[in-house]
């Protein structure tokens, strides 16, 4: 896929077909890297480091978080970009459009590179001049290379793929049989070894060990029969693996360059590979650059501070980057709001520090908003967990639906607006009521 470069113009007709009028755009921004995927860290209780407030009531009437505005955000990140994964052009595109966005409303904004060690390592393979995007399965000792070869499918065909050929195979019933599969291909001194997964989703597995290793790359169910094909048609076939240590960044808005966040809302931008992410997280981040525009309307905020975060996916390193950094510096925010997949169901859930979810709920239900406060189940970590490990107080916003979220069906159908609405608008009433308390006002 070309790189395509989205700026806030082309928000302007999506918004049009919506029927509301966007900000004025801003310059486009020179694309910075970007990044993808799951991360469980435990999440420890926070500290006592910063002040935790306890009330959430402010005098006046929030902001309107504006659904039309939010949705073309959504619809654009999920159907016109797509998948959004670590290392990609459509990452870098991502946080392009973002940061051209934030700027447009009048922010400071930061584009913040950083590298790291990726369990979803970006892979492609190119066969009649289409490209499938997959994961690499090579560990960190095989740095980024391609290979190019006949197709030869070991599943239909009897004989073992001859030297110099990309064998196709399919994973077995468990995920450590990977090893077993590239150990056969490279005896045969295969060039590259594709492997189609069994499940529909999964796109993950244990990176193979071995210095220089041949690429192997895991494709989605759905590819399966594609490749047969191009096995059958004596196709050539080119894998490509990405750096063992992808670029990513994060986009960060402030009110004035060097301001200081007391407040930072925020949410991934990244996806896992094949998924498009209208759930998990382009819905979050379109609620993020929603709320950064009403919070504008009538001047920036001090104090109040928006972020998209990359490599979310991997393990929560953009976030973690970012906390870690402020927290050398001395420079913590005294709140962080997360979203994460914000687009169905009937009730806002709220997760994060105990005393700031019973007042956040009990604010919503007072005005009209069903909230219950929650947990993650178990396996399953977002951004607030970076910001809770150093001590920062957290409200974390979700709709509890992990149905659907690191898979193909992740698609812009799948959102409620209703749902994405009433996540917004739950934001910009407990950052109101933070604002009140803890930066001085709105």
């Amino acid at each position: 896929m070309l790189l395509r470069l989205i700026t806030a113009a082309t928000l302007v007709g999506l918004l049009a077909a919506c029927g509301s009028e966007p900000a004025s755009p801003a310059p486009a921004p020179t694309s910075p890297p970007a990044t993808a995927t799951p991360s469980p860290p435990s999440t420890p209780d926070p500290t006592t480091a910063h002040a935790t407030p306890t009330r959430l009531a402010p005098d006046a009437i929030p902001p309107d978080h504006d659904i039309d505005r939010a949705m073309a955000h959504l619809r654009l990140l999920s159907t016109v970009i797509g998948p959004r994964v670590s290392g990609s052009a459509e990452a870098r595109e991502t946080v392009a459009y973002i940061a051209d966005i934030l700027r447009g409303y009048g922010y400071a904004v930061e584009v913040m590179e950083f590298d790291y060690a990726t369990r979803f390592r970006l892979a492609t393979v190119t066969v009649g001049g289409e490209t499938i995007h997959g994961i690499a399965l090579n560990g960190e000792a095989t740095g980024a290379r391609s290979a190019e070869g006949i197709a030869h499918d070991d599943r239909l065909q009897e004989a073992m793929a001859p030297a110099g050929a990309i064998s196709i195979r399919e994973r077995g019933s468990n995920d450590p049989g990977d090893g077993l599969l590239y150990m056969s291909a490279a005896r045969a001194e295969a060039a590259g070894l594709i492997i189609v997964n069994r499940e529909r989703w999964g796109l993950w597995g244990f990176p193979i060990p071995v210095r220089d290793a041949i690429p192997v790359v895991l494709v989605p169910q759905s590819e399966g029969e594609r490749l047969a094909q191009a096995a059958r048609d004596g196709a050539t076939i080119r894998l490509t693996i990405g750096p063992a240590r992808p670029m990513a960044a994060n986009v960060i808005a402030r009110p004035a360059p060097e301001a200081q966040c007391d407040i930072i809302a925020g949410g991934h931008h990244d996806t896992t590979p094949a998924s498009p992410g209208a759930l998990d997280n382009a819905s979050g981040v379109a609620i993020v650059l929603e709320l950064a525009r009403v919070f504008a309307a009538d001047g920036l905020d001090e104090g109040l501070c928006f972020a998209t975060f990359g490599a979310e996916e991997s393990g929560l390193f953009g976030s973690a980057a970012l906390a870690q950094r402020w927290a050398a510096a001395g420079e913590l925010p005294e709140f962080m709001m997360n979203f994460d997949v914000t687009a169905r169901g009937d009730a806002v859930e709220v997760i994060g520090t105990p005393t700031l979810v019973a007042g956040a709920v009990e604010r919503l239900k007072d005005a009209g908003i069903a909230a219950f406060a929650s947990s993650l189940p178990p396996g399953y970590g977002s951004d607030h967990a970076s910001f809770v490990q150093v001590g920062v107080p957290v409200i974390f916003l979700s709709d509890g639906d992990v149905s659907l979220i690191h898979t193909p069906a992740d698609v812009f159908d799948e959102v409620e607006p209703e749902a994405v609405d009433r996540i917004g608008d739950a934001g910009a009433l407990i950052l109101q009521a933070l604002l009140a308390e803890i930066a001085g006002g709105p």
